[in-house]
């Protein structure tokens, strides 16, 4: 484990230590504060000095094919949704991997592969987690945090130990023989799987409902017309009234 007080990004410090250093399975960056904090596609993550935690995990990959990469956004997504159960027992993972409660953001994950002759050389995993911020700017209709859940403070600390207890557990212990165990505890944990919603595609707005996740990722939809339509990331939206 590193802490750091201010870095631009996590991931950015921790993809340069790996590769000027051999580091251990597990290997852990926290920040206090991130001057390029980055979420998925680049957009930027909003997150007051000493309020939240972002840290990022070094893994290697070499038990996971690289075809069905979306097993290790599954098992981080998963981890850190059980981690948070026992405080909110509501956390829901938003396709791909954001982590909502009551329609709003808690954390976002941030996965960067290195591939190395057709195989996932490793993987860094970052993690934005809203703790303790009361206020947010950019994000003020779509953020969440545990404290504004719970009015109370939390333990940083106490929070980041159990959280990389349940992601260094679940990835030590996943055999991709067994990854249908995986898939259905992501399922569980999906939202918006109990109904039809409205979504986004090239501007066209439909209703549908979530009925399976592909080992790619792919978001296999039924809209009320009665059809399954596929999408991959960003190639559909989450229609949410705020």
């Amino acid at each position: 484990m590193e802490h750091l007080t201010t870095v631009d990004s996590t991931n950015n410090y921790l993809k340069n230590l790996a590769n000027k250093h051999i580091l251990p399975n597990g290997y852990c960056v926290c920040a206090d504060f991130q001057t390029s904090g980055r979420g998925q596609t680049d957009s930027s993550w909003e997150s007051a000095k000493g309020e939240n935690l972002l840290f990022s995990v070094y893994f290697e990959t070499g038990k996971i094919p690289l075809n069905e990469q979306f097993l290790l956004s599954e098992i981080v997504s998963v981890s850190i949704g059980n981690a948070l159960k026992k405080y909110v027992p509501d956390v829901k993972i938003k396709w791909a991997n954001d982590i909502f409660v009551r329609d709003k953001k808690l954390a976002g994950i941030l996965i960067e592969t290195v591939i190395q002759n057709n195989k996932m050389k490793y993987a860094i995993v970052g993690v934005g987690l809203n703790v303790n911020q009361l206020e947010f700017v950019q994000n003020r209709t779509t953020a969440i945090s545990l404290r504004q859940i719970l009015g109370r403070r939390l333990d940083h600390d106490k929070l980041l130990t159990e959280l990389l207890t349940e992601l260094n557990s679940l990835y030590e212990n996943f055999e991709i023989g067994k990854k249908c165990s995986l898939e259905n505890e992501y399922f569980k944990l999906l939202y918006r799987t109990d109904n039809f919603y409205e979504y986004s595609s090239d501007d066209e707005i439909f209703r549908a409902k979530i009925v399976s996740v592909d080992s790619d990722g792919c978001l296999n939809l039924l809209t009320d017309k009665n059809f399954i339509r596929k999408f991959y990331f960003k190639q559909v939206k989450f229609q949410v009234a705020f």
